[in-house]
């Protein structure tokens, strides 16, 4: 009897990712006095919309703790690092070739390439998806001028129920 035990992959918890040996998680830069870069990395794992939230939730934590009220965006963007692996299988697969009649063998088929057919191949795509922002934080009313802006007490309030913290 074999016993097999796989790792089990689970989505990237929120974490700070400037701690040594994490790979992913937020990373927070600050840029001016009132703006900051704010980042978040997954692992394959996390959904595009879970590195997003965080992305928020994040924003929102950093402008609480600098004792600001909300931040509006000044720039955003995601991005996707897309992995696709080729694997081969084990039934033949579709090779060049043509088929021909000859009139002492009958029908045969030319293979410009030689030999057997190439076997067919299994394709695994996997997504890993990071998301940056530049925000600037303000304290009272948003700037009229402001687009994208966030009150911070409200979103951590609506996305705190949501964010995975690691264990231990």
């Amino acid at each position: 009897m074999t016993v097999s035990l796989g790792a089990c992959a689970t989505s990237t918890p929120y974490q700070s990712a400037e701690v040594a040996g994490q790979q992913f998680g937020y990373q927070s830069e600050q840029i001016a006095a009132d703006r900051y870069r704010v980042s978040f990395s997954g692992n394959e794992v996390t959904a595009r919309e879970t590195v997003e939230e965080y992305l928020l939730y994040r924003a929102a934590e950093l402008t609480r703790q600098k004792g600001y009220d909300g931040f509006y965006v000044v720039r955003e963007q995601t991005e996707a690092d897309i992995d696709i692996d080729t694997l081969p299988t084990t039934y033949p697969g579709w090779a060049p070739g043509w088929r021909y009649y000859n009139a002492d063998f009958g029908w045969g088929v030319y293979n410009p390439l030689g030999g057997t057919p190439f076997p067919a191949a299994r394709i695994s795509a996997s997504d890993q998806y990071s998301a940056s922002a530049v925000i600037e934080m303000y304290r009272g009313n948003a700037p009229a001028s402001a687009e994208d802006t966030f009150d911070a007490s409200a979103v951590l309030a609506r996305l705190g129920d949501y964010v995975e913290m690691p264990e231990g």
